[in-house]
């Protein structure tokens, strides 16, 4: 039995991300019934011969919930939630167990995230949001062992716990309760910046949305040893290594000058654009390189470099 129920793989879920794509929902109704639904907000889309086709706009809520997932889909999560969340078995042993539900769930190789959505309708404070905090954030150890019975424990997947909110006024203090259950936070604000940035980048912008989820956070499968030459340039240490684009992107971000606002979306349209990574892309595919360096920062205390055990052995000539 799945201890975390309803995950589909991505390539699975092409029609569910079109339906979540849409900001209305729809409806195939015998012609006879439609004006049972008339009064509810729906309106009449499309008749069909035997059939009437229905939509009416989604409620705040579930269009939270919908751009988040849609994020996650374009962001390029192999596996995802499907219609309606996922269900968390709080009790496997139990057969009758009872289930909580889980807004959104994205997995890969490396992370699994586990995402509740709350929204209001005008911008006001939550009195029930350090109650809904501290529920979610239990569920860590819960969901990371139910995904490793579900998906293996090899790699190990690092437990993102995370809530979007949308039109709702948090206090320092709920900050604060989120900053120590390490829940991470993001509004509509920050959504619309991942949704720019995804159109710009496409699945690469994952590790920038990682990155916010766990700064300076080790991930287990995402050590890697390499051989490095130190240098001196202006009064600081240098360090040349060659390492694989793919692993650099999975523990590297560019820094925000003003997270989530458009004048860092903007330097990034300016630094890449589509046209231009398409054809980046068609060099490389055609045996081009890049002989030149790539300029990082490194975080104090994300890295360590040592002496290797030959170059501490060898004797100063």
């Amino acid at each position: 039995m799945q201890e975390l129920q309803n995950i589909d793989e991505r390539d699975n879920l092409s029609g569910l991300a079109r339906s979540k794509s849409r900001i209305y929902e729809t409806k195939t109704v015998h012609p006879k019934t439609v004006d049972d639904y008339l009064p509810k907000g729906w309106t009449e889309d499309k008749p069909n011969k035997k059939s009437v086709r229905l939509r009416k706009p989604k409620s705040l809520a579930d269009r939270l919930e919908d751009r988040v997932w849609s994020l996650m889909y374009r962001l390029g999560f192999p596996l995802l939630s499907g219609e309606r969340g996922a269900q968390l078995i709080l009790n496997p042993k139990d057969e009758k167990s009872p289930k909580t539900q889980i807004d959104v769930v994205a997995i890969d190789e490396d992370v699994a995230v586990a995402i509740e959505c709350k929204s209001a309708a005008t911008f006001t404070k939550r009195p029930q949001f350090i109650e809904e905090l501290a529920k979610h954030s239990q569920q860590r150890q819960r969901f990371a062992a139910a995904i490793r019975a579900d998906f293996g424990a090899d790699p190990k997947r690092q437990p993102v716990i995370a809530m979007f909110l949308q039109n709702v006024d948090l206090s320092d203090n709920d900050k604060a309760r989120a900053k120590e259950a390490h829940v991470a936070l993001f509004d509509e604000d920050d959504l619309g910046y991942y949704e720019s940035l995804v159109g710009h980048l496409g699945p690469a912008a994952k590790y920038q949305f990682l990155a916010d989820c766990l700064p300076g956070k080790s991930i287990p499968g995402l050590e890697l040893h390499v051989p490095a030459v130190k240098s001196r340039m202006g009064g600081h240490n240098c360090f040349t290594f060659s390492i694989s684009p793919d692993y650099l992107l999975k523990v590297s971000f560019v820094s925000h000058r003003s997270k989530g606002k458009a004048s860092d979306v903007d330097t990034y349209q300016r630094m890449l654009t589509k046209a231009r990574l398409n054809k980046i892309r068609e060099y490389i595919n055609d045996d081009g390189i890049f002989p030149t360096n790539i300029v990082i920062n490194l975080e104090k205390g994300t890295v360590n470099f040592e002496k290797s055990p030959s170059r501490a052995r060898s004797k100063p000539r």
